[in-house]
């Protein structure tokens, strides 16, 4: 008996180039989303460096104890 379906239309016949490129482009998407990078624009200013507010912090001095031999 002659199968009455047109061989043109089974989707099982390229399935596995589906999953393939599927499985392919969700990886791409992954790997895009796992590595993009964003930036607070407030944080960052470009235009001016401040100086004025240096550190200064006074070491404390410490005591060697000398021990006799």
């Amino acid at each position: 008996m002659e199968p009455k379906k047109n061989p043109k239309s089974d989707v099982s016949r390229n399935s596995s180039l589906y999953f393939a490129v599927g499985l392919a482009l969700m990886l791409g998407i992954t790997y895009m989303a796992i590595n993009y990078k964003t930036y607070d624009p407030t944080g960052v200013v470009a235009d001016s460096l401040n100086l004025d507010d240096e550190l200064d912090e006074e070491v404390p001095i410490t005591e060697q104890l000398v021990t006799p031999p």
